[in-house]
């Protein structure tokens, strides 16, 4: 049997992403948040020069420019977010959640801001600004208490849209001793000016739209076991405009469609996470593939782990400019409180990239302590 961790990250993550069953009036509002304070810098690496940046140097969050370099730096892993819900009544909720990041300036942004309404006891309908939920810790990636690591590993969690704006319908029952939890989602996200293309990748202003979204996952809980499986497909439009105002259609309404299968367990002190995701290009015949293992053991309220991740992109037509790499991780977590957790951690990032130099290798040292309230 395993212990009550893994329920209270289960409920972290349940409710962290809006899903709550709880009966409130109208006037009724429930508060909570959550703040993650990380420390850390290069140990060693490749000396180069990457997009203005000195290197060596560590990206820890691509979505949000979260970069190590040799200088002691708080900014890549600190966040914070606090959310609010507004019950109307048994049946219908108003979710809003305001997030900062540190590799943003802590800028205040709408994360979450969605309606739910309970269509049964096992269905509800939801619409407005939400997560994309393609990976296995999307709706509650930035709530370091909900995961093992400081962050999810960034070989996989590094994709330049996260969220979108549209609707979906959500489903959890039980069947027998399975739980069972599926979504399916539609919508689409428009990124005026997307910082992770523009500073780590192109070097100009970078227009990126998903559109015409549709997705769909479904995850299965036995006692400790869970397996999830997910899929979707968009289009891509992305415009550049470089240092001299000139604006190019760089993706021009590109095909993708997104794969991804996760496998974890916490079974008496083994803790195991897995995950495996592909997104497609078929049109360009662009693919990238993403994976992680990591597997732990849990002594009392420690849990140190060993983590292996790794991109890598496969584009024939030109395999010069494939992005390729894989990191090892050696993470430990120590659970001080019911709602706190301080975490030090170790990462060996590998560049194979095609195109010279891309980040570079790396040795990476970082502390956290994550709070929830």
């Amino acid at each position: 049997m395993s212990n009550n961790k893994p329920s209270k990250i289960a409920l972290l993550a349940l409710l962290t992403s809006g899903c709550f069953t709880s009966v409130a009036w109208a006037t009724d509002f429930t508060f909570s948040g959550y703040a993650t304070v990380g420390v850390g810098k290069v140990l060693s690496g490749d000396k180069h020069t990457f997009y203005n940046r000195e290197c060596p140097c560590y990206i820890a969050n691509f979505p949000d420019v979260g970069v190590y370099d040799k200088s002691l730096s708080f900014n890549p892993d600190s966040r914070f977010g606090v959310q609010a819900i507004a019950q109307v009544d048994d049946q219908t909720n108003f979710t809003v959640q305001i997030t900062g990041q540190g590799g943003n300036n802590f800028k205040p942004q709408v994360d979450w801001a969605y309606i739910s309404h309970d269509l049964s006891n096992t269905l509800t309908l939801q619409a407005g600004r939400k997560r994309l939920p393609i990976y296995q810790y999307s709706d509650y990636v930035n709530v370091g208490y909900a995961y093992p690591w400081i962050r999810p590993p960034s070989d996989l969690y590094g994709w330049q849209i996260v969220n979108y704006n549209g609707a979906n319908v959500l489903y959890r029952n039980a069947i027998g001793s399975v739980g069972v939890r599926a979504n399916a989602w539609i919508g689409r996200e428009d990124d005026p000016n997307n910082r992770m293309l523009g500073q780590l990748y192109y070097d100009s202003k970078i227009e990126e739209t998903w559109k015409n979204i549709f997705g769909t996952y479904a995850e299965f809980t036995f006692d400790a076991f869970s397996v999830r499986a997910t899929y979707m497909n968009n289009v891509v439009d992305r415009y550049s405009t470089d240092a001299s105002g000139v604006r190019t259609h760089a993706t021009p309404n590109v095909r993708q469609r997104f794969m991804g299968l996760a496998f974890n367990a916490d079974w008496h002190n083994i803790v195991v996470k897995s995950e495996l995701n592909r997104f497609e290009r078929p049109s360009v015949d662009d693919n990238y593939t993403s994976s992680l293992v990591g597997v732990g053991y849990r002594i009392g309220d420690v849990l140190p782990m060993l983590t292996y991740s790794r991109f890598s992109e496969g584009h024939p037509p030109d395999p010069s400019w494939d992005e390729i790499h894989h990191t090892w991780t050696g993470s430990v977590r120590w659970d001080v409180r019911p709602n706190m957790a301080v975490k030090l951690q170790y990462d060996q990032f590998t560049d194979k990239s095609h195109f010279t130099p891309f980040a570079g290798n790396s040795r990476t040292l970082a502390a956290s302590v994550d709070l929830i309230f």
